[in-house]
């Protein structure tokens, strides 16, 4: 009896909008299969010409689980590092390599798993060759993104690139305030990147056929209606979420109201698009659609 392919499920982002509950919740399906590493970045160090960086990335995490095996040889970390080196081995090739991606996706894949999803959101930044390129990688493939209010977007992105470089929380706020006036003069193109929901969206839909993309709010992501709508895209049966689970949730640092200001002028055309695209907003959108931009 031939074993049908499993569909190839994408979740391209957005950067913290979400993905990482959707990851645990794919991994958590009897019907899915998932690697043990969220983000494969696999698409993105190709387009964005970065193999070297993420090769190199990748090699100095599995070198430090080599070293913690060694010295704590749980099941738990044997079974990370042999994610790890089996990352590396894929990042290692040279250019697209449509049989080794397949083959790293897949290992480890049940017949019962009619899903193997790769959740990159670095993916929302490609460009509409590669994002077809993604579609062609199976004779099934689905792609979600997951849009967050801009502005609320943009400043937890903030807060998570802020909190890698405080010393101590006390300095959270002087990294945050630094990084979203330097976001402003149109410094950090990687936030800016993840920002351009327009851009992706554009991108994805002359790339795909409308079958083939679920765009959904992360206002309304934590729902059973969401989850369902979730399973029937990918042709999964229903399973039960975990919706009190937050995962990599944002530190607490309120933004004042003349950033919101300054920041609903940045994002204008984010809220633009999404309006006249989408039939309806989350209401977090709708109020920050009506602030005067600063």
């Amino acid at each position: 009896m031939m074993v049908q392919e499993p569909t190839f499920a994408y979740c391209i982002g957005a950067t913290k909008a979400g993905t990482s509950w959707l990851y645990d919740y794919l991994r958590s399906h009897p019907q899915t299969h998932v690697r043990g590493i969220k983000e494969v970045h696999y698409f993105d160090a190709i387009d964005h010409d970065s193999r070297e960086w993420h090769a190199a990335w990748f090699a100095k995490r599995r070198d430090r689980l080599a070293a913690k095996v060694a010295n704590f040889p749980t099941e738990e970390n044997r079974e990370e590092l042999a994610d790890y080196t089996d990352l590396c081995a894929l990042h290692d090739g040279a250019g697209y390599d449509r049989r080794a991606y397949r083959a790293y996706l897949t290992d480890g894949a049940a017949p019962e798993h009619k899903v193997v999803a790769d959740i990159t959101p670095a993916y929302s930044t490609l460009s509409r060759e590669m994002f077809k390129t993604m579609a062609q990688a199976a004779a099934n493939t689905r792609f979600i993104y997951i849009l967050r209010d801009p502005i609320s977007r943009l400043w937890s992105h903030i807060k998570m690139n802020a909190g890698r470089r405080a010393n101590s929380p006390e300095e959270l706020p002087m990294r945050a305030n630094r990084i979203f006036w330097r976001f402003g003069r149109g410094r950090h193109p990687g936030i800016w990147a993840r920002s351009d929901y327009k851009g992706t969206l554009e991108r994805l839909n002359s790339a795909l056929a409308p079958n083939q993309l679920l765009v959904l709010f992360y206002e309304e992501l934590f729902t059973n209606e969401a989850v369902e709508l979730i399973c029937t895209f990918l042709g999964l049966s229903p399973h039960k979420a975990d919706f009190a689970a937050r995962v990599n949730v944002s530190a607490d640092l309120p933004m004042d109201h003349t950033k919101m200001a300054h920041a609903r002028g940045w994002l204008a055309a984010q809220y633009d698009h999404i309006q006249k695209t989408i039939d309806h907003l989350p209401t977090v959108w709708q109020d920050n659609m009506q602030r005067v931009p600063a």
